[in-house]
């Protein structure tokens, strides 16, 4: 049996079968929650109130559609293949490199640390905002590199659960973008930069066998980009061109070899997959 078998076989105790369209459900659901209802509630704050628009679009629906995200992985029998995972390093090959993927993606939020204007920030709008990212990069890796990732794992290869998941992942955030008035090139070009980062996500789970990683690099980046900007999109965190000074042709280097990261990562994935089916073709002969 192979490694990737091992990690996605079916146990006996599962009371939902792992399949794709019960991980499609499952983001509907949290999307209706946390972007429909989360529209809404914002909607209610005081006119030119930023922060009062946070708080109430993400503390009203964030604990609602997380609370239901872990009690179906709970129930479902899915819970400890939608938090771990083999990592890569104990693979064979082991491909090293991919833990540039990781380390990058730390390394991308902190050196737009200095751009955060701070003194504009008071304390009680930075705590808001901390609190509203963790719930943000909690959610959306748990429904979109948890429950998605671990319902296509079972039936198909890296390479499709890394596309699918990665392109479900920047259109996911079109509702948001929507509501917000953005033009329709700013959207196309939003969802191609969080496709692209779901992706690299994607190989932060894989290669250190743990979703909260990914949950933390993902809160780390919101955080950072929203109290620097005010939009927390993870596009932005891979597009921006803001001024950073001396700082500036270092987040263009970073950028850079992530785009690059991302590319090698998809070829990657459809290697270990030819791996695979190379693997079960040579196993079905020894046995005929």
């Amino acid at each position: 049996m192979s490694q990737h078998q091992d990690d996605t076989r079916r146990r006996v105790g599962d009371r939902v079968p792992r399949r794709f369209w019960v991980g499609v459900v499952a983001l509907i659901i949290y999307l209706l929650l946390a972007a429909g209802l989360g529209n809404v509630a914002g909607a209610l704050a005081p006119a030119g109130d930023v922060t009062a628009d946070f708080a109430l679009s993400h503390f009203i629906p964030l604990p609602i559609a997380i609370g239901l995200a872990l009690w179906f992985t709970w129930w479902s029998g899915w819970w400890r293949d939608v938090w771990r995972n083999t990592s890569t390093l104990r693979m064979e090959p082991r491909r090293r490199w991919l833990i540039a993927i990781p380390v990058l993606l730390v390394a991308l939020p902190l050196v737009q640390l200095p751009g955060v204007p701070w003194v504009e920030r008071g304390l009680g709008t930075v705590l808001i905002v901390l609190v509203g990212t963790i719930m943000v990069g909690f959610g959306e890796e748990l429904v979109m590199r948890g429950i998605l990732f671990t319902s296509l794992r079972e039936r198909h290869g890296e390479l499709v659960t890394l596309v699918v998941t990665s392109l479900l992942f920047g259109a996911a955030h079109i509702v948001g973008s929507v509501w917000a008035g953005l033009p329709p090139a700013a959207i196309a070009f939003q969802v191609a930069a969080l496709s692209m980062t779901g992706s690299l996500y994607y190989w932060v789970r894989r290669v250190t066998g743990r979703l909260w990683v990914g949950m933390a690099i993902h809160a780390l980046t919101d955080f950072t980009l929203y109290l620097a900007s005010g939009e927390a999109s993870a596009a932005e965190a891979m597009s921006s061109s803001d001024d950073l000074g001396p700082l500036t042709p270092v987040l263009v280097t970073i950028q850079s070899l992530l785009i690059a990261l991302a590319i090698a990562g998809v070829i990657s994935a459809a290697r270990e997959d030819h791996r695979a089916r190379k693997a079960r073709r040579v196993a079905l002969a020894s046995q005929s």
